[in-house]
């Protein structure tokens, strides 16, 4: 095929990623966009020294101080200006780099397939409804960043290697681009792992597969360089250390060990795979007690136990047979392991966006299925004409999917209340309506989501906390103070709450526990003068009560100041 012919397939590709995404350009800021971004004027509304987000974690440390992704928050910046505070810039850049990657999805693809196959990968990429989340979203802008240079050095090297030995300057390339995708989000850590698989899976070369290794030993000890380089000074910068991130709070309110966190994500592949396959549903909190919460082996975890293991042997079964199955599924799997909770905890179960990067994977496995099903209908016609209609009407549904769901992202109350509406068995889709309907001051609405929440999964402190503060700021301190109980009891080490909790206690009379709040308050970095306050207040009404007791008289040993 000519170069024009094939640039007409790409910008067809282009048109359906475009198609599809194009209802998000005029939603505004929804979900981390709000924190990042808007409530986050001191770091976003400027130009001044940009150079030193290298030096400064994603989230504030006010929230956590999780994350290394200094390029993004460059751009982020950069947009901002760019569009005067408007979120119609970052939308546009989201499309556009959606369209992009989805071009280069189809130029990877076409060194791994024959070109129909290649187009068919691309397309269902095109139209994935997994995508939305990550480009309806602004934050998941760093999401699309990866995929797309990931995307291209992969496609750098096969491409390369296709036409025998790499070039310096093709590993110049891909280092370039490795080392700017792991600036833009973590996950782009896997990328020599995926050229590992890429050699060992597609390319046709004599020389036995261990001295082709060997030769890719000082290229890929330099992106090991890349790699090592950029997680000590990520390790440096972030508040967690190494890790970089606080586990899940569900994670951690019920105390789970790593063979039950890793239980439970078997249990939830399933839902991997019907978000890849067919993902009619799409939800932004895969939250107990919609996900199963493992304490130990049990029945639930067979299906997904079944499905990894069908996963491994296809794996297996088609590395000789269907090199580009192969390698569609290890990119799947190596993709989707940084997040997938099996090696580290992370801050989610499963989040649409993390799935944006590995679905190129699952793509080029689904795309390699094509020149397999036309070979077994090469002689029927009605059969190829009923396989295209499949094909188109997939194509169809993708687009009609992605181009409704866009628009739930338009702000917070519209995604919040879809979720409610769309999965109303998960506690995290309550507990975020309720407690957006309390910032809009409509506080009885926003307590009976709060409390479906609490019905729904019991043991999240964040949440508890949360009711609590909302209750004490309305002047309701004996419900208030039943749930700093909850909170406490549920998390024994929890270090906020105390001064509002002091209050409270004084507020009611209960004098000795009031003071002792209002010192743990203290310990753990409260507001030291309401602390002060408080304690002071309480030896005042202690002297008062126990002057009124005495009809009046001083007790001994009590002071007038």
């Amino acid at each position: 095929m000519n170069r024009r012919s094939w640039w007409w397939l790409a910008a067809s590709i282009a048109a359906l990623a475009l198609v599809s995404s194009v209802s998000s350009v005029t939603n505004g800021f929804a979900y981390d966009d709000v924190y990042l971004l808007v409530k986050n004027p001191d770091r976003m509304q400027t130009l001044a020294a940009l150079w030193r987000e290298f030096a400064h974690t994603y989230w504030p440390e006010t929230a956590g101080g999780d994350g290394y992704r200094p390029l993004t928050i460059i751009l982020f910046r950069l947009e901002w200006a760019i569009g005067n505070g408007s979120p119609l810039a970052f939308h546009v850049t989201n499309v556009a780099l959606h369209a992009a990657t989805a071009i280069v999805v189809f130029w990877l693809a076409c060194g791994v397939l024959p070109l129909g196959a290649a187009w068919i990968t691309a397309a269902l990429y095109a139209v994935h409804p997994v995508h939305v989340e990550a480009i309806a979203n602004v934050v998941g802008q760093s999401e699309l960043w990866v995929a797309l240079l990931v995307s291209a050095a992969v496609g750098v090297f096969i491409h390369g290697r296709l036409a025998g030995p790499l070039s310096w300057r093709r590993w110049v390339a891909i280092g370039a681009l490795y080392a700017g995708a792991c600036l833009f989000k973590e996950h782009a850590i896997v990328l020599p792992a995926l050229l590992l698989l890429a050699e060992a899976t597609l390319v046709t070369d004599k020389t036995p597969l261990r001295k082709r290794m060997t030769a890719l030993r000082v290229p890929m000890l330099c992106l090991a360089v890349v790699a090592l380089t950029y997680m000590l000074v990520r390790s440096r910068v972030v508040v967690a250390g190494l890790a970089g991130f606080q586990p899940y709070v569900v994670f951690s309110a019920l105390k789970l060990s790593t063979p039950d966190r890793i239980l439970t994500m078997i249990g939830a592949v399933p839902e991997w795979v019907r978000l890849f396959l067919w993902p009619a549903r799409l939800m932004t909190e895969y939250a107990p007690p919609y996900i199963d919460i493992a304490q130990g082996p049990g029945v639930a975890q067979l299906p997904g136990l079944l499905m990894l293991i069908g996963v491994i042997g296809l794996f297996a079964a088609c590395w000789r047979r269907s090199p580009a199955t192969s390698f569609g599924i290890g990119w799947l799997v190596v993709a989707l392991l940084p997040a997938s909770n099996f090696l580290v905890p992370a801050g989610f179960i499963i989040a649409e966006r993390t799935l944006l990067l590995p679905s190129v994977g699952a793509m080029l496995a689904v795309g390699s299925a094509a020149p397999w099903l036309y070979a077994k209908l090469e002689d029927k016609r009605v059969a190829q004409a009923i396989a295209a209609l499949v094909l188109a009407a997939a194509i169809g549904l993708g687009v009609a999917r992605s181009y409704t769901r866009n628009p739930v992202w338009r702000d917070n109350e519209a995604l919040f209340r879809q979720q409610v509406k769309e999965s109303p068995e998960s506690y995290r889709a309550h507990f975020m309506l309720g407690q957006l309907l309390f910032e809009k001051q409509r506080k009885t609405e926003g307590e009976a989501h709060y409390r479906h929440a609490l019905k729904l999964f019991p043991y999240d402190p964040v949440m508890a906390l949360g009711l609590a503060e909302q209750y004490r700021q309305a002047g309701m301190c004996e419900p208030a103070i039943m749930m700093y109980r909850w909170l406490y009891s549920i998390e024994p080490r929890a270090t906020g709450g105390h001064g509002g909790f002091a209050l409270c206690l004084l507020y009611t009379l209960k004098l000795d526990e009031a003071r002792e709040q209002a010192l743990l308050s203290i310990r753990y970095g409260g507001n030291v003068r309401d602390a002060r306050g408080v304690i002071l207040a309480a030896k005042q009404a202690r002297d008062s009560l126990a002057v009124r007791q005495a009809g009046g008289r001083l007790p001994p040993h009590s002071s007038s100041q």
